[in-house]
């Protein structure tokens, strides 16, 4: 058997396996750890984090926007991953740690507060780009980051959206919701810390190198 056929045969067998199937993929700690790196910028203080309570136990369902794996449906507790995310996003940007909390308190304790939402997402299963080969599993994302003052009113808002971020390529996978789930992990991480160090930049930190009081 020649190497084309060898490869249209594996990426028939790769689409098949995507053939409507229902799967399951939850927050892993291993892949924010493989997610993580050392900030390129860090400042002083410590951050309270907040996310909604509805928001912390909201649970994806869906199908991708790929073709392949069209049939099938991915269910995943992105509330808990938008949560995890933002908490090592901001502890890895500010040297005070971090709390995690559905409301301001004890503002004075506090650097930032920062609250977070996940405002969108979508999956896909690329198989176009390998010319049908193999498959790269994409999420992309969309993420609310405000600083809230003591009373908890808006002081500064930006949005981040990730565009399409992909993981490595295959051929065939037994799990590949959790390769979704990877880059997932990577794409809300990403766009936390990007955000964590704008808000260090810009809020905390003044242009002197003096941290804010």
């Amino acid at each position: 058997m020649n190497g084309k056929i060898v490869r249209a045969v594996a990426a028939l067998v790769a689409a098949l396996w995507l053939a409507g199937c229902a799967m399951t993929s939850s927050y892993n700690q291993g892949y924010l750890a493989a997610a993580r790196r050392p900030a390129a910028f860090q400042a002083d203080g410590k951050v309270l984090v907040i996310t909604a309570a509805q928001d912390d136990s909201y649970t994806y369902k869906g199908n991708p926007t790929s073709f392949t794996g069209s049939a099938t449906t991915l269910t995943m507790p992105l509330g808990s991953i938008v949560k995890e995310t933002a908490v090592a996003a901001f502890a890895d940007v500010f040297k005070g740690g971090v709390d995690a909390g559905p409301e301001v308190k004890d503002p004075a304790r506090y650097a930032v507060i920062v609250a977070v939402k996940l405002v969108s997402f979508s999956y896909e299963y690329n198989q176009l780009k390998n010319a049908g080969f193999a498959i790269t599993p994409t999420a992309v994302v969309d993420v609310d980051v405000r600083v809230l003052d003591e009373k908890g009113a808006t002081r500064w808002q930006r949005s981040y959206a990730s565009g399409p971020v992909e993981g490595p390529a295959y051929v065939l996978n037994t799990s590949p919701q959790e390769e979704v789930s990877k880059v997932t992990h990577k794409a809300l991480y990403d766009m936390f810390s990007k955000a964590a160090g704008d808000v260090a930049r810009e809020l905390v930190v003044k242009p002197s190198g003096a941290t804010a009081g």
